[in-house]
């Protein structure tokens, strides 16, 4: 446990340590992110309120407010893969590298958006038996609440502990460095028992997370999803740099003090 909340301490130090340095170098995909949630916030809100509340009637809302919704979605994304290259680029490049940062090539963005999407079918796969096996959990807890959640928790540990053992190719690609999945795989086996404490710390993180927003913003008003999209940012950028942090120590041998 001690290693993993060094792992943690070290991803959180880089975030705050110079918060104003930490903003600049995301900015330009930052404000990506949160243009298309505004947006879609202020044209198409009744169509995300059904997304969240009534998912089999947004097919009722018109043809154009749906596509609108795909349209600045997938801006979102770009603004996030956006924002994790960069994030990646600021603290693993180095000597005349460093004038690069802000300045990623389209090659980049897309081999980064690429190993995305393999990675997440990845998960997708490794995710029917995590979900099976929360089926059994509350199965054979009669349904209660409290399996419900505790079966939910487990669930979630599994899932960001895999994601930990594969997603090094994210930093690699980020870097334009080549990486297979096996590859990170293999590279994070000697600290397999390490990430289950690393994913156990997030998990909890992530959790402590959500109930703060459901608290802040119990209804799925427009203000109410711009809001939670800046906790999303916030956990999504944390585990950015834990995966940046797990990169430089064990592919480029960098020390956690």
């Amino acid at each position: 446990m001690q290693a993993a909340v060094a792992i943690i301490a070290h991803a959180l130090r880089m975030l705050i340590f110079e918060t104003g340095t930490t903003l600049r170098v995301i900015m330009p995909a930052l404000l990506i992110v949160i243009a298309s949630v505004v947006l879609a916030a202020a044209f198409v809100g009744d169509t995300l309120m059904a997304l969240q509340t009534a998912p089999e009637q947004v097919m009722l809302n018109p043809p154009a407010s749906i596509l609108l919704v795909g349209l600045l979605g997938f801006a979102g994304l770009i603004g996030y893969a956006l924002m994790a290259i960069l994030w990646h680029r600021h603290v693993l490049l180095s000597g005349m590298d460093r004038g690069q940062v802000m300045r990623p090539d389209a090659n980049i963005l897309m081999q980064y958006i690429g190993k995305a999407i393999v990675l997440g079918l990845v998960q997708f796969v490794a995710s029917i038996p995590i979900v099976l096996g929360m089926g059994a959990i509350i199965a054979v807890g009669g349904g209660s609440a409290p399996v419900v959640v505790l079966s939910g928790f487990l669930g979630s540990l599994a899932f960001i502990w895999i994601a930990l053992r594969l997603s090094l190719i994210l930093p690699a690609a980020a870097l334009g460095t080549r990486m297979t999945i096996l590859d990170s795989w293999e590279a994070t086996m000697d600290v397999s028992g390490t990430m289950w404490c690393v994913a156990l710390l997030l998990t909890g993180l992530n959790w402590a997370a959500y109930t703060l927003a459901g608290l802040l913003v119990p209804d799925a008003s427009s203000i109410g999803l711009v809001i939670r999209t800046i906790f999303y940012i916030v956990e999504g950028l944390v585990f950015i740099s834990v995966l940046t942090t797990f990169y430089g120590h064990l592919v480029e041998g960098r020390s956690l003090g």
